[in-house]
């Protein structure tokens, strides 16, 4: 995280958020809709634009239609921004201009850590040993898994950050998630759903850990949700520390999570059709009082999985690439 960075009272601006890894290469970069659906998705999901929002869905030309709501929101949003600045209403501010004037730029990187949580890409995490790609996110009664694409930071004026995760989410039939007399979810890995909303706050992620399901078999894989709370002292375990380099034990990647033409094959064999997630933009609570450092030596981290670095350095040489 860079030192001394302005802060700015967003609730979608955190502080608990570090990108990590060189910038990815040009084959990652946003286009120019990508960032524009970026921006839309952080409007809509922005708890302080919702009196605005609302205001213009209540407008006569607008009248509750939604799709009309989604193509001409950002537009008036600037524009009411721009007029109102000087003006003494309470639901103005200036985080609220700078957000209004769209992104600057688009930055995609492979690695994030979250509370403390490291995520990695899915194509980084298919050539390491351990998992940590896979993602969960709430809905209004629904819950969404997938994997981690990339990691995306949008750059507002001034240096405001907004981290989204771009995810390739799973189907959410009921062919393609079903839950055992046990309680255990397992989920097909080799369907995939909403192409069209990919993107989600870093900040409302749950991480999930993927387990072959032995009695399905093929593309179908257990997921298990990882508590951030699942870190313990090693003194209050009782367990002797090891030397710095030691890693924790973690169970091996699963493999077989099918690739992405893999997967649009099989939508293309069955019919299925993209749908727009409904999203619950609820952030994770994490205990405020909870030792984050890494770096220490008096601690001992148990995770399910386990998060450690990447087993091997990335080979690209392409730190300075912005896009």
């Amino acid at each position: 995280m860079e030192e001394h960075a302005p802060r700015f009272n967003l609730s979608i601006v955190s502080s608990d958020v570090e990108v990590g890894g060189a910038r990815l290469s040009a084959e990652y970069a946003l286009s120019d809709e990508e960032i524009a659906i970026a921006h839309w998705w952080v409007l809509i999901n922005c708890e302080e634009v919702k009196y605005w929002k609302e205001l213009h869905l209540s407008f006569p030309e607008v009248d509750g239609d939604l799709e009309y709501h989604n193509m001409t929101f950002a537009n008036y949003f600037r524009t009411w921004m721009d007029m109102i600045k000087s003006d003494d209403n309470p639901n103005w501010s200036h985080e609220l201009l700078l957000l209004a004037m769209q992104p600057q730029r688009a930055r995609v990187y492979p690695t994030c850590t979250v509370n403390g949580v490291k995520f990695v890409s899915e194509e980084r995490d298919n050539r390491r040993r351990t998992q940590n790609s896979g993602v969960m996110a709430k809905g209004h009664g629904l819950d969404y898994y997938g994997v981690l694409h990339s990691v995306v930071e949008l750059v507002y004026a001034e240096g405001m950050k907004v981290h989204l995760f771009k995810c390739r989410w799973f189907d959410t039939g009921a062919q393609s998630m079903k839950m055992d007399q046990y309680g255990n979810l397992s989920v097909n890995t080799a369907t995939s759903a909403y192409e069209d909303d990919p993107f989600v706050f870093a900040t409302t992620v749950k991480q999930v850990f993927y387990l072959d399901d032995l009695a399905k078999g093929d593309a179908w894989k257990i997921a298990n949700i990882v508590h951030p709370r699942n870190i313990y002292r090693a003194a209050t375990l009782g367990v002797t520390i090891p030397g710095p380099e030691a890693d924790a034990y973690q169970e091996p990647n699963a493999v077989g999570i099918h690739d992405v033409a893999t997967v649009r094959d099989n939508n293309v064999k069955h019919g299925r059709v993209l749908r727009i997630r409904d999203e619950d933009s609820t952030f994770i609570d994490v205990d405020p009082n909870e030792e984050t450092n890494d770096d220490s030596d008096d601690e001992l981290r148990h995770r399910l999985p386990d998060i450690n670095s990447d087993t091997e350095e990335d080979s690209s040489d392409d730190s300075d690439y912005e896009p």
